[in-house]
Parts: structure tokens; sequence; C-alpha cells
């Protein structure tokens, strides 16, 4: 029991871990600053791949939160305008998070690097997420995400949640950049 009790606690601070990778950090001409952490690869799903991380916007003492979401480039899927990603929770409970900028941006066109990502992903969207519901996600675990797309949504369940601890992670790696 003490065995199984050790490799949950390794594994859980390896996931909270790789969270610490920030990516990102620049403030933008009209002094937003924008971090954004490592994230997670979901795999494939109807022959589409997902990649999710988060991202912190902070302007003067406003701080928001989005899963920055980036599509397989092999796609000719669409993120609508009024997309949105929802993640079921460990506890049964729904979070609906409405894209913050929707449609299909074309990857290349955005002011980040992203590394691997960069060079297979193509699609990316913002999907707005609130801390109470990033806390929410730590706490109860994430089974399921699920992106609305055109023409077909991007589901994947997940029997271990690694997304929640990444998640969670990265909230505090961000915060601790804000200084919060």
């Amino acid at each position: 029991m003490r065995k199984l009790l050790f490799l949950f606690v390794v594994t859980m601070l390896s996931v909270t871990a790789m969270a610490q990778d920030v990516i990102y950090d620049k403030t933008n001409d009209a002094g937003v600053r924008i971090v954004v952490c490592s994230g997670m690869d979901l795999g494939v799903s109807n022959g589409m791949n997902v990649y999710v991380a988060l991202a912190g916007f902070q302007y003067k003492s406003t701080i928001r939160y989005s899963l920055a979401v980036t599509i397989g480039s092999g796609h000719e899927v669409e993120i609508p305008d009024d997309s949105k990603c929802l993640l079921t929770l460990g506890n049964g409970k729904v979070l609906e998070l409405p894209t913050v900028s929707g449609g299909a941006s074309v990857l290349q066109s955005i002011d980040i690097e992203w590394g691997d990502v960069y060079q297979t992903f193509r699609r990316f969207g913002y999907y707005n997420i609130k801390a109470k519901d990033l806390k929410k996600t730590g706490k109860n675990g994430i089974d399921q995400i699920e992106f609305q797309l055109a023409p077909s949504n991007y589901v994947v369940m997940f029997n271990q949640d690694e997304l929640g601890g990444l998640l969670t992670g990265s909230l505090s790696v961000i915060n601790n950049l804000f200084g919060k």
C-alpha cells in the first residue's frame, strides 16, 4: 500500500512539475502581459490532434485566464465564433468555457513560440476560464474535455486526471509571475 501511495505522490508531483515551463511571457503594445505555460497534447480523436495550455493575461490589476488550444495542421476543422469547450469534472459537473478569440485562426499569425507544436498544429483559439473553475479542476479532476468544432467535435476522456493537475500547476506558476 505504501508503494502505491508513493507512486501516486510521485506521479502527481511530476504532472505538476510539467506545468512549470513558461513558453511565453511578454507584454504587448497595449500593456497586456501574456504568459503561456507549456501544455499537453491530448492525443488523436476522430483523426484530429489537440494541444491545450493555460494562458494568463494581466492588464493593470486585472487577470484573466484562458485555455490556449491548437488543433492539428492536417485538419480542415473550424473553431466557430460561438464555440464552447466543455469540461466534465470528476464530480459530474460540466463547465462551459466560451471562446474568447473565436473563429479559425492560422497559428502562424499568433505571436507565441510553440516549439514543436508550432510545426504540427495549425488552428488556434482561446477559451475563457475563471480562476475558481481552474481550482475545481485540480480538486475534482477532469473526466472529459470536448471542443465544439465544425464539422465535428473533438472529445477525449481521461482515465487519470493529468490535465487537471497540469492546469492547476500552470495557474500557480502564472499567479506567481503576476505577483499574486
